[in-house]
């Protein structure tokens, strides 16, 4: 006999289909789908917290922009050989190997460190080319400057939202220390002479609006996704409690069955039906009671059985006591008819020896046999 639980009606609740509003449709580009094998972080299950699935979030977006970082420096190699800047060469394959190891942290979850591996990376790639100029920096670096907007999206890609101004307070720092103290050529020294809040401000002004613009958006996306995660919570749970709510009525209306058969069986009982039995089928959930009711009804049963012969027993018993009373009885009658018989027998013997002349001894020896 299968036992069923509450447990087990959870489990068929838990098993049962899950609404289309609750159900996430995961979609990944096909064309992307073998990068993100190699370079995003594994898909948490959909049970996972939001703290879980917003680093996964991240990961899947810094590995999106990776391919667009590695043609960067492909496109940059050839720069080096063609340029004035023969360190520009080592740099770039630095930077591609720095970049390959983000790669791979971003694969195995580590979505923080691949973060801070690639922004340092697109950081140190710009500056390391500015500072390693020959001559000093001229006015062809100051587009180089541009480049430091690549680890703001970087940081905004693969870290908080709050790191794009760490970045970008040291892509400033570092600007105005670049065009303040490092050599540079005089045609520039000229120009930041004639006019030095004209050539940086455009520079720090692009910091401080692509940080702002990054952070508020970001941060907005995550809030959406915040409430939108709120919201499938709520629904999951609302969800949850119509299953529970609804296996809670199949209980209740299997244990009503259930009670109703053995209030049955009872009825039956006591109506002298003692071969009534309470079903022990899949359905009944006091089955452990059931069967306990059914032996004690079986054992009723036998002893009511048992005591029925007996006092078929009884009765024969008394019918033969009855029986061979009235056998004495008429045995005892028989006897003294006999007897009696016997008797009247010899009486008349006793009176054909004596003549009807002698009646005194006739009347003496009647006596003696009397007496």
């Amino acid at each position: 006999m299968k036992r069923i639980t509450v447990a087990d009606l959870d489990t068929q609740s838990t098993d049962a289909e899950v609404p289309s509003y609750l159900a996430s449709d995961h979609r990944e580009n096909r064309w992307l789908r073998w990068w993100y094998r190699l370079a995003s972080p594994a898909m948490p299950p959909a049970s996972a917290s939001f703290q879980r699935r917003e680093l996964f979030r991240r990961g899947r977006t810094g590995s999106q922009i990776l391919p667009a970082l590695y043609l960067l420096l492909i496109v940059a190699l050839p720069a080096g050989f063609l340029g004035t800047n023969f360190y520009l060469v080592p740099i770039v394959i630095a930077c591609f190997f720095m970049l390959v190891i983000a790669t791979v942290l971003n694969r195995l979850g580590f979505v923080n460190a691949a973060g801070f591996v690639v922004v340092l990376t697109f950081m140190f790639f710009p500056i390391a080319d500015i500072v390693t100029t020959p001559g000093g920096i001229n006015m062809m670096d100051l587009p180089v400057f541009g480049m430091l907007i690549l680890p703001l999206v970087c940081a905004v890609s693969f870290l908080a939202p709050w790191w794009v101004f760490v970045v970008a307070l040291i892509n400033c720092l570092f600007t105005f220390f670049a065009l303040t103290q490092l050599p540079q050529t005089p045609e520039l020294m000229g120009m930041l002479e004639i006019n030095f809040t004209g050539i940086i401000s455009p520079i720090l002004i692009s910091q401080i609006i692509i940080s702002v613009v990054a952070y508020v958006w970001v941060s907005s996306t995550v809030h959406a996704l915040a409430r939108a995660d709120r919201a499938e919570e709520i629904a999951r749970l609302e969800h949850d409690l119509a299953l529970q709510a609804e296996a809670a009525a199949r209980q209740k209306e299997q244990l009503e069955n259930s009670i109703q058969k053995i209030v049955e069986t009872h009825t039956r009982v006591a109506n002298g039906d003692y071969s009534a039995r309470v079903p022990l089928t899949g359905d009944n959930v006091l089955w452990q009671i059931s069967g306990s009711l059914n032996n004690l009804l079986a054992r009723m049963q036998r002893l009511h059985q048992d005591s029925a012969e007996l006092q078929k027993m009884k009765q024969g018993f008394y019918q033969l006591r009855e029986e061979n009373r009235r056998l004495r009885e008429a045995v005892l009658a028989l006897q003294q008819l006999r007897e009696d018989e016997g008797r009247s027998r010899g009486a008349s013997s006793t009176l054909s020896q004596f003549s009807p002349d002698d009646p005194r001894k006739l009347m003496w020896n009647t006596g003696e046999e009397r007496f």
